[in-house]
């Protein structure tokens, strides 16, 4: 073919990063890029070219092909069968990037490769959020773009009955490459660990900055939570050594500190930017998300109805599921929450309801099972690359594991697989490496 395979599995990926962006309505660039790998690579089986499928060093990646079947049989029960296609879809697109990724990053070399590519788009989307807090451009997908009809792309205008200033404030939302502010803010707690974990300082500080701004001015108390819980373990768990010097610079200046934390707190609280003073106010609503059961009609109120909806349906089904996507149609049968929401805006309950609790419990295990991987990757190998990526994307995985309880849904959320993707292959090469080292892990 006119282009190597290798480029074209770039492209797949980076186009996997890029998500809706670049798309017309729910045509991506994605889906374009997926037919092209899927015909270079009949085209390169067909043709005798060298296209080796290598045996991977572990079989973690087996719970996509164990989701994707009991997602299919989970047709013959579903409450709505055209929604669970779609959901099937969805996983369609997600398992292709996650294969995708580990059978091409078979080695480390590989893997700094993909890394690399993936970067580049990443930082090209901190700094268009970045532009886009400003005021300076828009993406034409976003739904705040007055051009967004021209690409298919139109949010609906609950927000035009606020208040003026506030409803400026809404509108000047970062929205990236991912349409919807808080999916936005969900991928920058992706990538958030990745930029913590990075060895230039300058850099570090600067990334880390910008998607902090970020998430805070997408309106995500979720992810503003996540992401303060993930700079918490990355002093205190990750870093024995920063922890201890931590912990002495907090004593020494605890006088202060509270006195001043208490200050610039109210000082913010009455902030006339509601996102900077809806950040502040988080661990009220933090409190009120776990411990208190309401019927408000505020952003807690209609989660909490979502989720008593989610599991009474699961309850119904007496614990088999309502079949994927079916979490939505059970929000809609009953004229969705607050007048408009069906998506459950939980990834956990979503999954719990969809996919009831034997594959729920097998996918979580699953998950659990690889962040302790990685972490244990992290503490034993002396690999610079390894280690950085063992470190970044475990702690990625706990902050997303938090940041989810936020966007309405993710399982469309490319950046989510690409994570996924990136654990696999990060423990693929570790294993490998032990494996001809000749020890094991």
């Amino acid at each position: 073919m006119f282009f190597k395979f290798e480029s074209i599995i770039l492209f797949f990926v980076i186009s996997a990063a890029i998500g809706v962006a670049i798309s017309y309505s729910d045509l991506y660039l994605f889906h374009v890029a997926l037919l092209l790998l899927l015909f270079a690579f009949v085209y390169h089986k067909s043709y005798n070219f060298k296209v080796k499928i290598y045996k991977l060093s572990s079989k973690l990646h087996y719970i996509f092909y164990i989701m994707f079947g009991w997602y299919l049989l989970s047709i013959a029960w579903s409450i709505n069968r055209v929604y669970t296609f779609r959901y099937l879809f969805y996983i369609i697109c997600g398992i292709s990037i996650v294969l995708t990724i580990i059978y091409y990053a078979r080695d480390v070399e590989k893997q700094k490769k993909l890394f690399k590519a993936l970067s580049y788009v990443f930082i090209i989307e901190i700094i268009i959020c970045l532009l886009e807090i400003m005021g300076i451009i828009r993406l034409p997908v976003s739904p705040f773009s007055p051009y967004s009809i021209y690409f298919g792309r139109e949010m609906k205008n609950t927000y035009l009955d606020l208040d003026q200033a506030i409803r400026a404030q809404i509108i000047s939302s970062p929205t990236g490459f991912s349409w919807n502010p808080n999916n936005l803010a969900t991928t920058m707690v992706i990538l958030l660990p990745f930029f913590l974990f990075f060895k230039n300082k300058f850099v570090k500080y600067i990334a880390f900055l910008s998607l902090m701004i970020i998430i805070v001015m997408s309106g995500s108390r979720g992810n503003f939570i996540a992401s303060l819980f993930g700079i918490f373990l990355y002093l205190f768990i990750y870093s024995k050594k920063r922890a201890v010097k931590s912990v002495l610079f907090l004593i020494l200046l605890l006088p202060i500190i509270i006195p001043a934390t208490m200050l610039v707190i109210e000082s913010l609280k009455q902030s006339e930017n509601i996102r900077i003073s809806d950040m502040v106010y988080s661990y009220d609503v933090l409190k009120r998300y776990i411990i208190k059961d309401e019927e408000s009609e505020d952003s807690i109120g209609v989660r909490h109805q979502l989720i008593r909806n989610g599991l009474n349906a699961l309850k119904n089904s007496y614990g088999l599921g309502v079949g994927g996507g079916g979490s939505q149609v059970v929000q809609e049968n009953i004229g969705g929450v607050a007048g408009h929401i069906s998506s459950m805006h939980n990834f956990w309950v979503e999954m719990l309801v969809d996919s009831g609790i034997i594959f729920t419990t097998i996918f979580v295990s699953w998950y659990i099972g690889i962040i302790l991987i990685l972490y244990k990757i992290y503490v034993r190998t002396d690999q610079h690359y390894l280690k950085y990526f063992a470190s970044s994307t475990s702690l990625s995985m706990i902050c997303f594991s938090v940041g989810v309880i936020s966007a309405s849904s993710v399982i469309y959320l490319l950046p989510m697989w690409l994570m996924f993707g990136f654990a696999i292959a990060t423990i693929n090469n570790y294993e490998r490496l032990s494996l001809s080292k000749g020890f094991t892990t």
